[in-house]
């Protein structure tokens, strides 16, 4: 039985130092290739393009999308300057997610958002997102000191919405992000909000599965069996033609 292939959209750094200085590289967390097996998919990195034809034959390739976490996108996205506290952004890499997820959309092929990849579901259907949260929109820490795996706050999720037919209707998670989304955009359901308010999930209307999560559950498969779930429900929404 072929198993479902998996798109892992990749990071970017610059090399600092050596002879290699300048050198821009690509990479992923072991954390999703290891997670995406675990769940019986085949994980394929998808390193970051620009040119639309080469991306679409990426997207095409897939049975389903797991956008990664990492840096900040560019507000001008979603209408607005940017603030002091706006990290480092790579447009390249808003480019080419963007246009990945709104062709996994049109072809209603399974995405996951994780982290940034769920403010990118977002703002890739007209959402928007805080560009650096604040004391008064964030009352507990979203940005945790503790390890990864740690599970920092708590997360109260929609009833009867599709995570929480895998989670349930609570979840303790770990986080680390200063961004988050602060509306949905179209065709999008907040599916579940830390007590404070913030959105931690959202998830599609009417596809067949498309999730974002805010915090990082592949850092947990270990420690939380539901996080696994998660993974496994997605692998499984991907493979369901074959």
């Amino acid at each position: 039985m072929r198993k479902p292939l998996i798109g892992i959209t990749a990071n970017q750094f610059v090399t600092e130092g050596g002879i290699m200085a300048g050198t821009k590289r690509q990479f992923v967390s072991d954390a999703y290739v290891r997670s995406i097996l675990s769940a019986g998919g085949v994980p394929v990195l998808l390193p970051i393009i620009t040119e639309q034809s080469a991306i679409e034959q990426q997207l095409a390739a897939m049975d389903g999308l797991l956008l990664t976490g990492g840096g900040d996108m560019q507000p001008q996205l979603f209408g607005e300057e940017p603030v002091p506290a706006l990290g480092k952004v790579i447009p390249e890499r808003d480019t080419h997610e963007l246009l990945l997820v709104a062709l996994a959309l049109k072809a209603d092929k399974p995405v996951l958002g994780i982290c940034r990849g769920c403010q990118v579901l977002a703002i890739a259907s007209g959402g928007t997102i805080y560009q650096h949260l604040s004391a008064d929109e964030a009352t507990i820490q979203h940005d945790q000191n503790s390890p990864a795996d740690y599970a920092g706050h708590t997360v109260l999720l929609e009833p009867g919405c599709k995570l929480a037919t895998i989670l349930g209707d609570k979840v303790m998670t770990n986080s680390f992000h200063h961004q988050a989304v602060k509306s949905a955009g179209r065709g999008l359901t907040v599916s579940a909000r830390a007590k404070d308010g913030i959105i931690e999930a959202i998830e599609h209307e009417t596809a067949a599965f498309a999730v974002g999560v805010q915090w990082h559950p592949e850092l947990m498969i270990d420690s939380n069996p539901a996080m696994l779930a998660l993974f496994e429900a997605f692998v499984s929404a991907a493979g369901r033609k074959y």
